[in-house]
């Protein structure tokens, strides 16, 4: 994984600010540890919204042109087995496309910084409903993606 750069961790700050988000909820460069399978991986996210105790938006970033698309489903993995309760959106960006999931509709829409929410719109959203899956399935999909495709046991 590409690690955005300073200047980019900027401009997905000021978009945040501008959208109303409180410099005290943006947390950047988070590292996560996790075991899968007996494999060892450390991940970071490079930027998590939370509020009152709670991750409510992850947003992950990689310099993919034409293949953004193809990390959209390692994030929902992400999103679903580092975070208890996941949150309730995850974006991913090129800054020049974003894509946003919803958590636990496990829906995505495609488009600008527009589908960025405000922060207000953030606190206030309800889950429509919690799309069942299975933990183990996560996993091996989380796995394989950080493993680049290795066999597991």
């Amino acid at each position: 994984m590409t690690y955005p750069s300073k200047e980019i961790l900027t401009y997905l700050k000021k978009l945040l600010l501008n959208k109303g988000y409180p410099e005290g909820t943006l947390f950047f460069s988070n590292i996560f540890e996790i075991n899968l399978h007996n494999l060892y991986f450390k991940i970071t996210l490079p930027l998590l919204v939370t509020h009152q105790g709670k991750t409510l938006l992850i947003l992950d970033y990689h310099p993919s042109r034409k293949g953004l698309s193809s990390f959209e489903r390692a994030l929902l993995a992400k999103a679903r087995l580092l975070f208890e309760p996941p949150p309730y959106l995850a974006y991913l960006t090129n800054l020049s496309e974003f894509i946003c999931i919803e958590v636990y509709a496990n829906k995505s829409m495609r488009g600008g910084d527009e589908l960025l929410v405000d922060f207000k719109t953030l606190t206030s959203y309800e889950p429509p409903f919690m799309k069942p899956y299975k933990r183990n399935l996560e996993e091996k999909i989380l796995a394989l993606y950080l493993s680049g495709g290795c066999e597991l046991e």
